[in-house]
């Protein structure tokens, strides 16, 4: 679940970026082809790269982002496996936890029965073929559109508004909008506690809709056209995967047709997504990366700290925890050996590791077949730093805190 949160986090600065990108340098702009590609490329971008972990050898030390500190050791000294930690006491952290899967699932099951809903109206409703695309009529239709499906309340043929209507949304047809709008919707329940998805599914739509008026403009007047949208004021028929013909400000629909053209050099803008994605892979995918190779080697322990997050003080214990560590040994060997000695020089423990680069998770597993896992902070030629969480239960009550152990080679 840490894992799981980390993205979370991560992805929503991503789409937080996004938004603000468009808003500040796109919004204004008449490519719409071009905004959408970009927008709809960045976004996907901001959902997927914190997924990704690109590894970087060329840098000394490495910087390493905590990706999972649920781990429970405490060397020499204090032991505590998962069972112990499910055993906690329910926590903001399982708070949280449980009302995201709600979330999720009610999203998840907003959007499956959205669907469903969709399809069932339309398999109810009257078909006429045209084109390349079917009329669907229904009373509780609004005209809107839906993958091939142009659907309106009626279809009186010939009729010129109807007409500029059945353009509009053909031209939503013919680029696939709705495939945009599906996509934003699986975002959004992944992403249903983030307001900024919801202010980015917006400007999409809006860009949908002045791609579509861009081109009935082009064969009908603007100010006719204006009319009709000002005569469709409607409400929505609730079914959130359509292209409504008149879903959004119609104010600032009529105000875009009538806009300059953006000029040639103001397409350049769009050239800033470039050091924006790198921005992004920088934040969310590069990294500082280490390998099993650079921890092999006798490392010796000089620092150990314990932050404690419960229970009751017991200093002796952590003062003998720090004995063992300190003037300790760590030695990693290049076939996936380990062995473990106190500062007193005497044997504590052996048996093998691996590492894992996506994350820089180090887990040793003991002869006695007892598994212990630790987050590494940094690590240069000289220096290694791991941290993890710790929890035992004693007579005095449940201790649990976080130990920072620093070795030197």
């Amino acid at each position: 679940m840490v894992f799981l949160f980390t993205y979370l986090l991560e992805a929503s600065l991503g789409i937080l970026l996004v938004f603000l990108f468009y808003k500040i340098l796109m919004e204004d702009l008449t490519f719409f082809s071009l905004g959408r590609v970009t927008l709809l490329g960045l976004l996907s971008a901001a959902v997927l790269l914190p997924l990704f972990s690109f590894e970087f050898q060329w840098l000394g030390e490495s910087a390493i982002r905590p990706i999972n500190n649920s781990l429970n050791w405490m060397e020499g000294q204090v032991n505590s496996d998962s069972s112990t930690l499910e055993n906690r006491s329910f926590n903001w952290v399982s708070i949280l936890q449980l009302v995201y899967i709600i979330g999720l699932i009610y999203s998840i099951s907003k959007l499956v029965i959205g669907l469903f809903k969709t399809w069932n109206l339309i398999s109810k409703s009257q078909k006429l073929k045209t084109g390349d695309h079917v009329i669907v009529i229904h009373e509780r239709f609004i005209p809107a559109s839906f993958f091939n499906y142009i659907l309106l309340p009626e279809y009186p043929e010939g009729n010129q508004e109807f007409n500029q209507i059945l353009l509009h949304e053909s031209v939503h047809i013919r680029k696939g909008h709705t495939w945009d709008v599906l996509f934003l919707q699986v975002i959004k329940s992944i992403f249903w506690f983030n307001p900024v998805i919801y202010a980015l599914e917006k400007q999409l739509r809006e860009i949908h809709e002045f791609q579509a008026d861009q081109e009935v403009t082009n064969s009908y007047s603007p100010i006719a056209y204006s009319r009709l949208l000002l005569k469709q004021l409607s409400k929505d028929c609730g079914l959130q995967f359509m292209n409504n013909f008149n879903q959004f400000q119609t104010k600032k629909r009529i105000m875009m047709m009538n806009k300059s053209k953006s000029n040639a050099i103001q397409k350049n803008r769009f050239l800033l997504s470039i050091p924006l994605l790198a921005l992004m892979i920088g934040l969310f995918s590069c990294d500082m990366a280490i390998n099993q190779a650079d921890l092999t080697g006798t490392w010796t322990g000089t620092d150990f700290q314990f932050e404690q997050s419960e229970g009751p003080d017991l200093s002796a214990m952590i003062e003998g925890g720090r004995a063992l560590h300190e003037g300790g040994k760590l030695t990693l060997n290049e076939d996936g050996t380990m062995s473990i000695t106190s500062g007193q020089g005497e044997m504590n423990g052996s048996g093998t590791y691996r590492f894992y680069t996506n994350g820089n998770i180090l887990i040793t597993t003991m002869d006695g077949g007892e598994e212990t896992s630790y987050e590494v902070i940094s690590l240069s030629e000289e220096e290694l730093v791991t941290k993890h969480d710790v929890a035992m239960d004693t007579p005095m009550g449940k201790v649990a805190g976080t130990i920072t152990l620093t070795y030197k080679r």
